[in-house]
């Protein structure tokens, strides 16, 4: 069975691994499954980079039967992605073999076992292994996921796209809530405190969105192109190195509100178009611009009549499609704290949320508005394009897809899922290929 690890510090260094299966007897209250169908992004990068100080090292450890130097997960590491995978054994009444799950698997064909709880809903587990308390509960939900009569595109999409629509959910529908007598305001970064219905209120607010071409951002958009009318926000700017694209999409709804995306370099050209939106605030959400884009961007607030006395609050969600150096990550850090930037947690977020409305309603609704999106995917995103790559090794499995977000290779449509084989193949002996 393939396992692909990591260096945990030089992100770029990585390798797969040959493992042989090794029969266990499975706990009680647990499953052992085998990731059937993953999607990489740049998040998985964001996982690497922050997976010590927020323990994402720690959702899958590497199996002590890997050989030197990759086994002991001091120097090397696993990265998990967002996916399904097949359950083959199981010592849970109410979970038989063959259920498919959707959640946070090891990017890997070797199976695993998952220590599970009922959650809040039926079909929802809490993954409850020790190892993984750490974790943010968002990575330890599971929830079972029914594939009949399912085609591959479409489970393709589930896989590439929901753990990222999530983002845009919730920072639309509960950190800049529409009604805040129906959801009470959420911190961006969990909790009620310090976040009451005059900041949640976009009403008055033109929000920029800077690399407004990432999966993440564009399910901000597209929930924004949702909202009810008057709700806001009164204009919004997507800035991008694809504006075609995002132009078409906002074409497609029909926003209620003044829509543009430009290009990175047309960025110091938009002081006149956003002095024209009667507004008293500018919400920045970054989702990982370029460098030098905020900056550029800050200035021409400053320097603009229209805009200088304009209050400017800015979201930090994501990070360039890119390794970062340590010099670069420590630069990043230090610039969150001087401009203010307000940091966002999409588990935090939910779990807040779930408090406020309650498991069963808040995933109701969230489910309910998925499939929106699936049904409309052509008008909410129609330049997006399933990548299918295969297993782990080589360039079209996820060895490959690793090198391509390493060097910033991954296109803003491509959606890079893969299949993952399930066929166990007892008695090799361990190996690697190193890249």
């Amino acid at each position: 069975m393939s396992l692909h690890v990591v260096f945990k510090s030089d992100n770029r260094q990585h390798a797969t691994l040959q493992l042989p299966e090794q029969a266990q007897t499975l706990k009680p209250s647990s499953v052992r499954v085998r990731a059937s169908l993953i999607t990489l992004s740049s998040n998985n990068l964001s996982y690497a980079r922050g997976g010590t100080r927020l323990h994402w090292w720690d959702a899958y450890p590497v199996p002590g039967s890997a050989p030197a130097p990759y086994n002991g997960n001091s120097a090397w590491g696993i990265v998990p992605a967002w996916g399904l995978a097949t359950i083959l054994e199981s010592t849970i009444s109410d979970i038989e073999p063959g259920t498919t799950l959707y959640g946070f698997w090891p990017t890997s064909q070797h199976a695993v076992d998952l220590k599970l709880v009922p959650g809040e809903v039926k079909g929802h587990w809490h993954e409850s292994s020790a190892h993984r308390a750490v974790l943010l509960p968002l990575y330890n939900r599971y929830n079972v996921l029914d594939v009949a009569g399912r085609d591959a595109e479409s489970l393709g999409w589930e896989v590439g796209i929901k753990p990222v629509l999530l983002a845009g959910y919730v920072l639309s529908q509960y950190v800049f809530t529409p009604d805040a007598k129906v959801n009470p305001p959420v911190h961006p970064f969990g909790g009620t405190e310090g976040w009451g219905p005059d900041v949640a209120d976009l009403s008055k607010s033109i929000v920029v969105s800077l690399s407004a071409s990432t999966k993440t951002a564009r399910s901000l958009a597209y929930y924004f192109y949702c909202r009810p009318a008057r709700s806001g926000p009164s204009g919004f700017l997507q800035v991008t190195s694809s504006p075609g694209a995002l132009a078409e999409a906002a074409q497609k709804f029909i926003p209620q509100f003044p829509v543009r995306a430009v290009s990175y370099e047309d960025v110091e050209s938009v002081d006149a178009w956003l002095g024209c939106i009667k507004a008293n605030r500018i919400v920045i959400a970054d989702f990982g611009a370029r460098d030098g884009t905020l900056d550029k961007l800050l200035a021409l607030i400053s320097n603009s009549d229209a805009l200088k006395g304009l209050e400017v609050t800015i979201l930090q969600i994501g990070s360039q499609q890119k390794i970062y150096t340590s010099g670069e990550a420590e630069t990043a850090q230090a610039a969150v704290g001087a401009l203010g930037k307000v940091r966002t947690n999409t588990s935090a977020i939910q779990e807040t949320a779930i408090e406020l409305q309650g498991a069963g309603p808040y995933f109701a609704e969230f489910t309910k508005r998925w499939n929106l999106w699936l049904g409309h995917r052509e008008c909410a995103a129609p330049d997006l394009k399933l990548v299918w790559g295969d297993g782990v090794a080589g360039g079209e499995g996820i060895e490959g897809g690793w090198d391509r977000l390493c060097e910033g290779k991954v296109k803003p449509e491509e959606v890079l899922v893969y299949r993952l084989s399930t066929i166990a193949k007892p008695g090799n002996a361990p190996s690697e290929s190193r890249r």
